[in-house]
């Protein structure tokens, strides 16, 4: 193996490793969070700190996740005209189950980055939407690490 290869293993399990830590980060701030929020709860500065990390944890964890595929996809000496042709080897082999999963995780990003906290029923939806796309992606992450490994981008597991 190159000395330019294992760098570039070193860094997607880099990038690997920081998508576990935001995972982890997601799990601690919606733990933290009542099983159910009102309108009512936004107005308690705790409360409003924890949907404030969880929104920056999930766009942050999208945002390394769109990286570390561009760089797994780049690894295998794939070109790339766009992110989209990323996002259809990542559905290839199985790592996203279909285009719209991304399309609608990275909708929910984007939105985050810019509406989340203009008004209470806006921002109550938007958590409960995380909420239910935090299992989505990490099942993405999951798939991802193993076909990485799989495929040699990152070393077999200890």
């Amino acid at each position: 193996m190159s000395a330019l290869f294992a760098e570039q293993q070193a860094l997607l399990a880099h990038q690997v490793s920081i998508l576990a830590r935001l995972e982890q980060g997601i799990a601690y701030s919606m733990q933290r969070l009542p099983a159910t929020l009102g309108p009512q709860d936004l107005q308690q500065p705790a409360i409003a700190e924890r949907i404030a990390a969880l929104n920056d944890r999930f766009t942050k964890l999208q945002d390394q996740l769109a990286g570390a595929l561009r760089h797994a996809h780049a690894m295998l000496g794939e070109r790339y005209r766009s992110f989209a042709d990323v996002v259809a080897w990542a559905v290839r082999v199985t790592i996203l189950p279909d285009t719209a999963t991304w399309l609608e995780l990275r909708a929910l990003r984007n939105r985050l980055t810019h509406d989340y906290d203009l008004e209470a029923e806006s921002a109550l939806e938007l958590v409960a939407l995380i909420r239910s796309s935090a299992e989505v992606l990490s099942g993405i992450i999951q798939r991802f690490e193993a076909s990485s490994r799989e495929s040699g981008l990152l070393p077999a597991s200890p």
